[in-house]
């Protein structure tokens, strides 16, 4: 039994990810029903590129869209290939649009979903609280909102980063209410004002990606046949769906897509009826199975279950029940990643061989991989300590707050030469002018003391004068 693992429903539709649902609308539409499984894990950390969509059969888990593609066909010794049978002309467009799809719609996506600030404040983000199980929303969201800015940062567009407005001004103002004039901000911008340099920009994105997807469809019913359902198909579902459907507090992708192609917003909406299902999926049709058990209702599971399979739903299945533990190296995998050196090690040896014959191999290794991974990144971390600690004995660096040690050895000055023996004699002298004067003084008055220089010695006498 092949299991999709995909990122969790959102906007009505299976995933929130536009890769996940192209891997949905695939399977579902060349596996067999019941050869296949649906469970939103939203959990990459399943996958050996650390990516969703995931597929797992058995112990070999495959990751992303394409890859998925390529292991369907080769487990089914070439049956389950939507594009087989494609002339050549027409499987050459599927390859090249595909490319153009993927390379041009995710910078939309990106700048729709998670750079536009109140996009994700107020619609993205809260959608990761109900697929993710606590603490995993801290770390998730801001994750991938990174990388979409990244990857639009050649665009120019980063002020959809503080599309927000800011807070109200705390201090009084003199200027009566009715001359103020309002903030300007680039929703405001985007609201009020078409013409904006920030709407033509993104209009002009959004019909670069559209128009060619138009002219390459025009009235076929499907983008590369009139009859044949292909992998081009699914992945522009994919991302259109995501475009279309959201209602986001900047629509300006959805707008764009309804008012000036109105033909690829009819097709979405009827593909996402034919391949999702009728009804708009929900939290409780991906998590339900999970849910009824832990709260005893397997007999309104099985109703519902049966209901689902009437109506040709999805195959879902009720997602890995995780405990803390569980959910917590997850966590904690996911801080590791932040890491630049254990980041790369960890993924390293997250990676796996989608072949049977090294997964064989693997089986035998798994658990010492681990140990062997934990060992190096100790020795990294023994290391790194000895390095430290050499360099405090030398006086390298010091503990900040903490008083360098005092020098317990001092020069001779005959170490300094004829200069240094000089002043050398010179100091001997003051010692000694000094100790005379000191023994003079502890003396008591009657006791004066009395020093006759004859010769070469001092002859000292003592006189008590009453």
């Amino acid at each position: 039994m092949l299991e999709l693992h995909v990122w969790g429903p959102a906007f009505g539709l299976p995933s929130i990810d536009a890769h996940c649902l192209a891997a949905i609308a695939y399977l579902q539409q060349a596996v067999p029903r019941g050869k296949w499984q649906l469970i939103a894990c939203s959990d990459p950390g399943l996958s050996p590129s650390n990516t969703l969509p995931a597929l797992r059969n058995g112990d070999i888990w495959i990751g992303g869209f394409r890859n998925i593609f390529h292991y369907v066909a080769q487990f089914s010794a070439g049956e389950w290939i939507l594009d087989a049978g494609l002339p050549e002309q027409e499987s050459a467009d599927c390859i090249a649009f595909s490319s153009f799809v993927e390379s041009h719609g995710q910078p939309l996506l990106d700048l729709s979903l998670y750079v536009s600030s109140q996009n994700y404040t107020n619609t993205t983000r809260p959608l990761y609280n109900k697929i993710q199980p606590f603490p995993l929303p801290y770390l998730t969201p801001p994750s991938l909102r990174a990388s979409a800015k990244l990857r639009t940062s050649h665009l120019g567009l980063s002020s959809l980063d503080i599309d927000t407005d800011g807070p109200p001004p705390t201090e009084p103002s003199i200027i009566p209410t009715s001359l103020r004039r309002p903030k300007i901000t680039l929703s405001s911008l985007l609201a009020a004002s078409p013409e904006t340099s920030a709407q033509i920009r993104l209009s002009a994105l959004a019909t670069s990606f559209f128009e060619p997807l138009h002219d390459l469809r025009r009235k076929k019913a499907f983008f590369v046949s009139d009859t044949q359902f292909s992998s081009l198909d699914c992945l522009a579902l994919g991302y259109l769906a995501l475009m279309l459907v959201p209602d986001l507090p900047q629509p300006w992708l959805s707008r764009t897509m309804r008012e000036n192609f109105p033909g690829l917003c009819a097709w979405t909406e009827e593909l996402c009826r034919t391949v999702f299902g009728k009804e708009k999926v929900t939290l409780e049709d991906a998590f339900l199975g999970s849910a009824s058990a832990s709260q005893g209702k397997e007999a309104e599971l099985d109703v519902r279950l049966k209901r689902l399979r009437g109506r040709d739903h999805l195959p879902w299945r009720p997602p890995y029940n995780r405990g803390v533990v569980d959910v917590g190296g997850v966590f904690l995998s996911g801080v590791m990643e932040s890491v630049p050196v254990l980041g790369g090690l960890g993924r390293s040896t997250r990676m796996r061989s989608h072949s049977g014959a090294k997964m064989a191999e693997e089986e035998g290794q798994g658990s010492s991989s681990s140990w062997k991974f934990l060992g190096l990144v100790g020795s990294v971390i023994v290391g790194l300590g000895m390095g430290v600690g050499y360099l405090l004995h030398q006086g390298v660096i010091s503990i900040p707050g903490e008083e360098p040690e005092l020098q317990t050895q001092t020069e001779r000055p005959s170490d300094m030469g004829h200069l240094g023996e000089a002043l050398g004699f010179y100091g001997n002298q003051t010692d000694m002018m000094a100790q005379r004067q000191r023994a003079m003084e502890s003396e008591p008055h009657g006791e004066p003391v009395v020093e006759v220089e004859v010769g070469g010695g001092i002859v000292r006498s003592t006189e008590t004068v009453s």
